[in-house]
């Protein structure tokens, strides 16, 4: 049995607020038919059980669950025997996987400004995860944060998004470039080797963060053959298309928690400058919508270690930091609250 299927069927105990909602367009599967091919399986079975073709995956208008997208993953994994799949994946994404997101970014003055474009316009072609870009004594970190419950692959996941963010980087910054580190929220693999060969850089397996470090003068690098006209008109498409999104929604609020938590600026007031709202009235929307802070921060904090504990090797106390908790028995009593085992009794049931 896989850990990541014992993760789903293990999380039982406090029901968490599921995102329904969370989409993924399917342009960010075009790299399966010619991965399966090359691994001599064929994928039209597979699309068929997902009820999907080929030619949907190069259709920009597509997208589906992201909880579908994530057990597809699995399936290819399984039928494959190709533990590094999510990886392969990830080298067939670069920026016009992403839309007007990605066009935006391919078209920006320079690679901070393109990475600034990214990070905004993202929930356009993804509202299941989310980008984030911060600078610190001269490293820039590039991370992905998923915030879609119950992932039985979200290794694969995580494997695909740092695969995609280095080819993005590659396509920006030009074809030898590679990153001081590249970080990765799960166990290390038994064959390293794909890694090495795609990131060309020092791996960070059992992180924290699905990431990659950089140089900051990396950002002031310009795009030569950026086009300002159809960058302006861009914005102007992509500015009506956000107009058009939901007002903040627990999942907005989860995305941000999860990202302070792992940069340990969490807390309500920050949380509410993220979301452009003052400390008070995000309490009273989310009173009104029947949930507190606290509530949203316990489900997050528990998803955020569900995750950890079962794809990574990460201490338990080191897990109880992150999660900003200044005593690690305290943790163990709110995980041990959540699904009924102690964090090690947790990872002894997943090694069964």
């Amino acid at each position: 049995m896989r850990p990541n299927d014992l993760h789903s069927r293990a999380a039982g105990g406090q029901q968490t607020l599921r995102a329904p909602s969370a989409r993924v367009h399917l342009t960010v599967l075009r790299g399966l038919p010619p991965i399966m091919d090359s691994l001599g399986v064929a994928c039209e079975p597979i699309l068929k059980l997902a009820k999907l073709n080929r030619a949907d995956l190069d259709d920009p208008t597509r997208s589906a669950p992201f909880a579908d997208l994530d057990r597809l993953v699995g399936l290819c994994v399984r039928e494959t025997e190709c533990d590094h799949f999510g990886l392969l994946m990830g080298q067939y994404v670069n920026t016009q996987t992403f839309g007007v997101a990605g066009r935006l970014a391919r078209n920006a003055p320079s690679v901070g400004a393109a990475l600034i474009d990214l990070a905004a316009y993202f929930v356009l072609h993804d509202n299941g995860g989310s980008i984030n870009v911060s600078i610190h004594e001269g490293s820039v970190t590039f991370s992905y944060g998923i915030h879609v419950t119950g992932l039985r692959n979200a290794d694969q996941d995580y494997d695909m998004a740092v695969a995609a963010m280095v080819n993005i980087m590659r396509r920006l910054c030009g074809s030898t470039w590679r990153p001081d580190a590249v970080l990765l929220p799960r166990r290390r693999p038994k064959n390293v080797r794909p890694y090495r060969d795609h990131f060309m850089a020092p791996l960070r397996f059992d992180s924290l963060l699905a990431a990659i470090v950089f140089p900051e003068r990396c950002l002031t690098m310009p795009i030569v053959d950026a086009d300002p006209l159809l960058r302006s008109l861009l914005a102007e498409n992509a500015s009506i298309a956000m107009a058009r999104q939901d007002p903040v929604t627990h999942g907005d609020v989860r995305k941000a928690i999860r990202l302070l938590l792992l940069t340990r600026q969490c807390s309500r007031a920050e949380v509410a400058r993220r979301l452009g709202l003052h400390e008070r009235a995000l309490g009273r929307r989310l009173q009104a919508s029947g949930t507190t802070f606290q509530r949203l921060l316990d489900e997050t904090r528990e998803e955020i270690a569900r995750q950890l504990l079962c794809d990574t090797d990460i201490p338990a106390a080191r897990v109880a930091t992150a999660l900003g908790y200044g005593d690690a028995t305290v943790f163990t009593r709110a995980f041990t609250r959540w699904t009924g085992h102690t964090p090690s009794g947790f990872r002894a049931r997943l090694s069964r």
